[in-house]
């Protein structure tokens, strides 16, 4: 699948849902096209995936082309770009894509129902996206994008496989990493700090590294990097 297919089947999916599925709580903003997944390089060694690219500023949504903005310099580019080395990969050998990838009137963090009410296509897509890749690591971004790929019954927030406790400022567990069968992608994925709770959150970028040294050593004792 070229990322041209991708793009096309992510339109397919935008106006059947908004003709067909739409939610007033959060409607579907259909005069943009879907944003293009990162892709710039055939060695891809690991996978990133966020939530949705949409943001409030309606203006600003025409300047987002690509997943993260990682054709662009900048914070978001720079988190990625240190994800790469602690994984000793470069930003060349990624493959972003957002669950979600058109936009939504309003970011729909508030909105969880509308997301879940659009989930299936979407995963469906996200899903044939990873089958072109085999097995390589996946990273996700954030607590939404994980609160909809994990299985009832199983932790859905990035402090648990961070280690973390409630009320404690440094991991207190081992860490831990979404196995196959506790997720709808029957994928294992590393849960990751968004770069915003992690330039707010210093016992994020405390643990930042340790946790992905964890994911680079799983990964290798997996064969997948």
């Amino acid at each position: 699948m070229h990322l041209s297919e991708v793009i096309q089947k992510a339109i397919l999916i935008r106006d059947y849902l908004k003709n067909f599925m739409d939610d007033p709580l959060n409607e579907i903003d259909d005069s943009l096209l879907p944003v293009t997944p990162f892709k710039i390089s055939s060695e891809i060694k690991v996978i990133i995936i966020a939530q949705d690219p949409t943001i409030q500023q309606k203006k600003s949504r025409q300047k987002i082309d690509i997943t993260l903005n990682l054709d662009k310099n900048g914070a978001l580019k720079n988190y990625v770009e240190k994800i790469c080395k602690n994984l000793n990969v470069k930003i060349e050998n990624i493959y972003a894509t957002n669950l979600f990838k058109y936009f939504y009137t309003h970011p729909p963090e508030k909105t969880f129902n509308v997301l879940k009410k659009h989930l299936e296509p979407n995963l469906k897509l996200l899903i044939d996206e990873l089958d072109m890749f085999g097995d390589v690591p996946i990273l996700t971004l954030g607590d939404p994008v994980l609160k909809l790929l994990v299985k009832n019954g199983f932790e859905a927030n990035v402090n648990y496989y961070w280690g973390f406790e409630p009320g404690r400022d440094h991991p207190t567990r081992a860490f831990d990493y979404c196995q196959a069968d506790r997720n709808l992608l029957n994928r294992d994925f590393f849960p990751i700090a968004h770069q915003p709770a992690f330039s707010k959150i210093d016992r994020n970028k405390n643990t930042f590294d340790q946790y992905l040294k964890f994911t680079y050593n799983t990964c290798k004792s997996l064969k997948i990097l």
